[in-house]
């Protein structure tokens, strides 16, 4: 994905910038001089591990093409920090907004470093090992961020010694003016803007696409009750943001909720499951001190241990798994590693809970504990969403805006938005090994 090669653009010398190559946006350049900060942070260990951490967790086992990572991520989120940034300064031809258009020059730097930044907090496979450690990315990065030994914190401190605690106000959605917030964490995005475009290119699907061009040029930047807030354009931007919301709904209903993805991604949480039990039983020996650590005692892991951890040690263990005395644990990973997932079925949780105990006997029967080898998996989805976590934290909603400079809910003005607004979609699924789909489709 990246090339070292320096590339000019626009007749520029092509000594002024560094480009990587990017199969999604084409040629991300950052300027040697004026973005010193973001390159040397590219360069830093914690960024580096990045490319080890698959963007889509196990997605790869239903769309091959999906095994890209949060290192192209990032880079394309950093860049588009950087293309809205020049967007906004185009708006100063606008007396309207040519006061904050000037200002918002100032936080150029620490906005594209946070863009960078936002993702060096995930555990191997992203997402999936959230629900096994009960823990954010988020919580990671921030935590990362602040580590006075870590290069990302020297870095950061040595450009500037607020940076660390400005990048960690951001990430915990608490820094004023609070449209850095947004442009980082919120439902408009340059994370969700990259990732949908990204996510789509790689599974071959065109559900995640938009026009990512016209919601950049639609993009506005106003005061609002004593804060700066982002908005689009509502004459201009409205089908384009309804677009881009749309496309992340569809993502979720067909891709990133894809029941084989799903049943995949819960071998590996009942394979750590295993695992994490023997472990503390002490019969079998963890491949690495940092993923023991992390199955067993995931709040206590160092800074220096879980950026240690990454999808190659995992996947290392997985192997290592599958040939080892126990059965279950060995059966789990063969299966894993072999592609031989579980099935799943669509079951409504109440329907469930009352053939449990029969579908545990079937399982016990045809020698399966059904602790492992039965699991009700939930995939939720919202939409969009009319929420703040916390008083402190910024609102993740949408506006839009009008030639007076009003602004409006998004939700508020379109009517198709308004259909999926706060209309959380739940899909509950019972997985279990293929041997057992005969004795157990009929009691569903």
């Amino acid at each position: 994905m990246v090339d070292d090669t320096d590339f000019g653009r626009e007749g520029a010398s092509s000594l002024m910038e560094k480009v990587f190559r990017d199969p999604v946006h084409n040629l991300l350049g950052f300027d040697r001089e004026r973005d010193r900060l973001v390159l040397d942070l590219i360069e830093t260990s914690e960024i580096q591990r990045l490319r080890y951490i698959k963007l889509m967790g196990v997605s790869y086992i239903v769309y091959p093409g999906a095994d890209h990572n949060r290192f192209s991520h990032s880079l394309g989120a950093a860049f588009l920090m950087k293309r809205i940034i020049e967007r906004m300064q185009g708006l100063s031809r606008d007396r309207r907004f040519r006061l904050l258009v000037e200002e918002i020059q100032e936080y150029r730097e620490i906005l594209l470093a946070a863009a960078l930044l936002h993702d060096i907090g995930h555990f191997p496979l992203s997402h999936l090992l959230e629900s096994f450690t009960k823990e954010h990315h988020e919580r990671w990065t921030s935590r990362l961020v602040a580590h006075p030994k870590g290069e990302v914190h020297q870095i950061l401190k040595a450009q500037n010694r607020r940076y660390p605690r400005v990048i960690q106000e951001i990430i915990e959605r608490t820094f004023k003016p609070s449209f850095a917030v947004k442009l980082i964490s919120s439902q408009l995005d340059v994370d969700r803007m990259d990732y949908l475009l990204r996510d789509s290119y790689h599974t071959g699907v065109g559900y995640g696409k938009f026009d990512l061009e016209w919601l950049i040029h639609s993009l506005r930047i106003l005061e609002h009750e004593g804060d700066w807030e982002i908005a689009i354009d509502r004459e201009k931007g409205l089908h384009a943001v309804e677009s881009y919301v749309l496309a992340r709904y569809y993502m979720y209903q067909q891709v990133y909720h894809h029941k084989t993805s799903r049943a995949a991604g819960v071998m590996v949480t009942q394979i750590l499951k295993r695992a994490a039990e023997l472990v503390k039983d002490g019969e079998v020996i963890s491949p690495s001190e940092s993923l023991c650590k992390l199955l067993i005692q995931p709040i206590r892991l160092t800074p220096e241990e879980f950026l240690q951890l990454d999808d190659v040690v995992l996947t290392y263990a997985i192997k290592e798994w599958s040939v080892c005395s126990d059965e279950i644990l060995s059966d789990l990973c063969r299966r894993f590693l072999e592609r031989r997932v579980f099935k799943t079925v669509e079951i409504e949780p109440e329907r469930y809970e009352r053939v449990k105990g029969r579908l545990q006997r079937i399982a016990k029967h045809k020698s399966f504990d059904p602790r492992y080898y039965l699991v009700l998996d939930t995939a939720v989805a919202d939409p969009y969403e009319l929420f703040w976590r916390t008083d402190r934290e910024v609102s993740e909603s949408i506006y839009l805006v009008d030639p007076d400079l009003k602004l409006q809910e998004l939700s508020e003005h379109s009517e198709l938005i308004r259909a999926i607004t706060n209309r959380r979609v739940a899909r509950d699924r019972l997985c279990f090994p293929g041997e057992l789909r005969q004795a157990i489709v009929p009691l569903i």
